[in-house]
């Protein structure tokens, strides 16, 4: 289901104490996409700009019954409490906010999976007295406002639902005309300038549903309020995630002030409902653009700021540091080797020791990844053999305690990932030792075991792919692919299983589009051209392309590897300018990265080795040799021995014989 929301606000937000008038409001158009495009909006209005406040209520009803005719559905935010708030432009966003999550939930309710594309209209800053709000400043708070107010309630969705947000002027765009008269009539439907008869029409035309009432309230006031209330936990979140807050830092001050007042078990309490809140946000901001910088400032100063208050909070301090590590881990970062020591500094300070024990096997798997990235493959796994080896002697230990018998699998989400992890360990040596396949395979199916979610399992299944790929079994990575749609590959074809993924969120399926590019580009390599060409074929009467994917996908990983399995088939196909023209595209996407991202730095080395094989050397060779330097400066010893073949070579000396072993050497990192 696609839909539209248009939003206009009437009223300054700023005259919330004149009880004389309808507080302001923000509201306009909830419709099915297509229902009203540009074009019909401007003839139903019948001339080119509309300010409703202007014009007569018969026009103006006549347009909001020509808009019900086509199934708009008139939506209300509402700020009801009035209270006197620091500027109209946070009350603005604040209800902007608030009605759109709760709209969001309302929608997921009663369609599940949707797409909503919101068009809000640009105001003016009418209590500076300047001219229009800039659009990214907007964007930007709004954003954040809408992930932290999901992460407060601890709201992640199973649905699949979406929305965008942009900005725009209601002076020019005529849909925005149409949700003034939307807001325009709800604020002055008690005004005389509508007759009874009109009242009761205006009554009819705005359901109830669609109207969201709300308590807005200035930060610093909801701040007083929670430290008033003793919550806390939920004052001290907003001071952390809302950097508008004036007076930031008297108000940590006092919020820590009155938490160190409590004894230890309700300091752990409150220390651990903002962990929880934590958790939502890293699922929710995927990117961590907005995460990353939080947790930064809590690990560097709320953390120091507790112990200098003597607030015991061992297992919030462990928290915060594996969150940190593992959103480094994510981006392959050599950071991560500041959180390692960062834990083992902390870890002693955790008394309890099955609560040691759980944080140090979370350690030993967040370690076991960050060992992966930085290709230290081998202790990598045995770290992470040690985490499992423990992990199934408890669960041994439960199975012979009488209470807990069953005849069902114990599951144990934990060990999936500690076993997903080792595989990928197993899968990055296949290339160069095929023994590695089965026992990437058996691990994965391990992982498959203690996995109850969708969303874990069609990884692990993509997992298997990519395996069977390096072992270049690709009908059977295939199988594994359509798996992870919980597709039988003999009852689906190509065609049809990329257009199963065209209907989804691309951020969604996005590695799967990426599994199934380096089958086909493999596949090409390895001599099993039927099968890459069915796959390419397939691609082009879908329409997909790489360009199309990176259209709908805001991130760098795995684009990369997209456009550079890309260029690699179709190199193999003879396409040579087109082949280059990718890999320059998955070299422009990486080499704007910090050296800090170390593991999609060496993805970029063998895309520059692999574009050395193709074009013409010489520049791209000395490319490649100052960006191995480079590496060698940030690394900590482990990756030097991983891209040994480049050891002491300049570009003259560099041979093709070692600008495929590197492109060997890269393309299988995970």
């Amino acid at each position: 289901m696609k839909l539209q929301l248009w939003l206009d606000e009437s009223g300054d937000f700023q005259d919330t104490l004149n009880n004389k008038r309808n507080p302001s409001l923000v509201g306009g158009i909830l419709i099915k996409e297509n229902k009203i495009d540009h074009e019909t909006a401007r003839n139903l209005l019948g001339k080119s700009y509309v300010h409703f406040l202007e014009e007569q209520s018969e026009y103006t009803l006549h347009i909001l019954e020509e808009i019900e005719a086509r199934e708009g559905q008139f939506v209300i935010f509402q700020n009801t409490e009035r209270l006197m708030v620091v500027d109209g432009d946070t009350t603005y966003l604040n209800v902007l906010a608030e009605g759109i999550i709760q709209l969001l939930l309302k929608l997921s309710a009663t369609y599940g999976n949707f797409e909503l594309s919101i068009c809000i209209a640009l105001r003016k800053n009418v209590g500076k007295g300047h001219g229009v709000i800039g659009e990214e400043q907007y964007v930007q708070r709004l954003k954040e406002r809408v992930i932290v107010g999901l992460a407060r309630k601890a709201l992640t969705r199973k649905s699949n639902w979406k929305y965008h947000i942009q900005f725009d002027d209601a002076r020019t765009n005529c849909q925005l005309m149409l949700a003034d008269a939307v807001c325009n009539t709800y604020l002055t439907r008690t005004s005389s300038k509508f007759s009874p008869r009109q009242k009761e029409m205006i009554s009819r035309l705005y359901h109830k549903e669609y109207i969201f009432s709300f308590y807005e309230n200035s930060s610093e006031k909801e701040i007083q309020r929670w430290l008033a209330e003793g919550n806390f936990s939920e004052a001290l979140f907003e001071i952390l995630t809302n950097r508008y807050v004036e007076n930031r830092a008297s108000y940590l001050e006092l919020t820590l002030n009155r938490l160190k007042e409590l004894d230890d078990h309700s300091i752990k309490v409150q220390l651990q409902k903002i962990s929880t809140k934590i958790d939502t946000l890293i699922k929710i901001d995927r990117n961590y653009h907005f995460t990353k910088p939080i947790l930064l400032e809590i690990q560097e100063d709320l953390l120091p700021k507790l112990a200098e208050n003597h607030i015991l909070a061992p297992e919030f301090t462990l928290d915060v540091i594996l969150y940190l590590y593992t959103l480094y881990t994510h981006e392959g970062s050599v950071y991560g080797n500041k959180q390692d020591q960062l834990f083992l500094e902390h870890i002693n300070d955790v008394e309890d020791i099955m609560t040691k024990m759980k944080y140090l096997n979370m350690y030993k798997i967040r370690r076991g990844v960050h060992q992966k990235n930085m290709l230290n493959i081998l202790p990598s796994i045995h770290d992470l053999t040690q985490a499992i080896n423990l992990y199934e002697e408890m669960i041994g230990m439960m199975e012979i305690l009488e209470d807990v018998q069953s005849n069902a699998i114990s599951k144990y989400e934990i060990l999936g990932k500690a076993y997903g992890t080792r595989g990928q360990g197993h899968t990055m040596l296949i290339s160069s030792d095929h023994s590695n396949l089965p026992l990437a395979i058996k691990d994965f199916d391990h992982a498959l075991q203690h996995f109850g979610t969708d969303r874990d399992r069609e990884r692990q299944y993509i997992y298997k792919s990519l395996a069977y790929c390096e072992g270049n079994q690709f009908e059977e990575a295939l199988y594994q692919l359509f798996l992870s749609s919980n597709i039988s590959h003999n009852k689906m074809s190509l065609e049809e299983f990329l257009e199963t993924l065209k209907a989804q969120d691309t951020s969604k399926v996005i590695f799967k589009y990426y599994c199934y590019i380096k089958i086909m580009a493999t596949a090409e390599k390895e001599k099993s051209q039927i099968l890459a060409d069915q796959m390419y074929k397939a691609m082009n009467s879908t329409g997909i392309t790489c360009e199309w994917i990176e259209k709908k996908y805001s991130y760098h990983h795995p684009l990369q590897y997209i456009y550079w399995f890309m260029g690699t088939y179709l190199h193999k196909r003879g396409k040579k300018n087109l082949a280059k023209r990718y890999i320059d595209q998955a070299i422009k996407i990486l080499e704007d990265l910090p050296m800090t991202q170390l593991t999609l730095k060496v993805m970029q080395l063998g895309i520059l080795a692999e574009k050395a094989l193709i074009t013409k050397p010489e520049k791209t060779k000395v490319q490649l040799i100052n960006l191995y330097e480079k590496i060698m400066r940030e690394q900590n010893g482990a990756m030097a021995s991983y891209l040994q073949i480049l050891h002491g070579k300049t570009a003259e000396t560099l041979t093709n014989e070692d600008l495929q072993l590197l492109v060997k050497l890269t393309k299988c990192i995970n």
